[in-house]
């Protein structure tokens, strides 16, 4: 291979390198930012339901403190109605709307009781320090995440332009040499080989005539995996 063809091909793999570069840095950060997203998601999705079980155990609340309050009523107007009781079946009716009465009061405070419970455990789970800190630190790595993805897709696009402006600088014949090289060998076509004589691609050792062009700076294939070794 004539010394200018193997510069010329370094030059493409070197800026094809940087643009691979940025593009699997571009991947990670994208997948850290769905990361975050569902993560963040989740802790969203979390305090919406929170808070719509906690404003359901607020209505009931409301409803079942006023329930024990018409009973409470009840109950007062049923020991007023007492004093002018005459008939015994009179008597006995005012006793049972009285124990209704007094059962729902019992039941309804009892009930009042573990409502308050529960709102007092969600809305502990709202004010959770912890993931409120956690939320916090989430949102502003994706923000930061997100300056930085801004920022490499705007180098990418300038490596780009860079590879497009070489291959456009280089013969056709080189180009498209190179590009049929790293269809048959895959990328990066041209790897270094140690001071042994192995090759950093695939470990092949190379043949002692291989070997001793390598070393008068000769550039070799390798006889195993094709790459072009300096």
């Amino acid at each position: 291979m004539k010394e200018e063809d193997f510069s010329a091909f370094l030059q493409l793999q070197e800026q094809e390198e940087e643009v691979l570069k940025r593009e699997r840095y571009l991947e990670r950060l994208k997948k850290r930012i769905k990361e975050l997203d569902q993560s963040i998601n989740e802790i969203l999705e979390e305090q919406t339901i929170l808070i719509a079980e906690l404003n359901q155990i607020i209505e009931a609340i409301r409803e079942e403190d006023q329930k024990v309050r018409r009973c409470k009523e009840n109950l007062k107007r049923c020991k007023e109605r007492e004093k002018f009781v005459k008939k015994v079946e009179e008597y006995k009716a005012l006793l049972r709307e009285k124990a209704k009465n007094e059962d729902c009061i019992i039941k309804g405070e009892q009930t009042l009781r573990e409502l308050r419970q529960k709102r007092k455990a969600i809305e502990d789970r709202l004010q959770d320090k912890d993931k409120k800190k956690k939320l916090k630190r989430m949102e502003e790595e994706k923000e930061e995440l997100i300056k930085e993805r801004e920022e490499v897709e705007r180098e990418l696009k300038q490596q780009m332009e860079k590879l497009e402006l070489l291959r456009a600088s280089l013969s056709q014949d080189i180009v498209q040499e190179y590009e049929r090289l790293k269809q048959a060998v895959g990328f990066p076509p041209i790897v270094k080989a140690d001071i042994m004589g192995t090759c950093s691609s695939c470990g092949t050792k190379l043949p002692s005539m291989l070997y001793s062009k390598l070393i008068k700076g000769e550039k070799v294939r390798c006889p195993s995996c094709g790459k072009i070794l300096y």
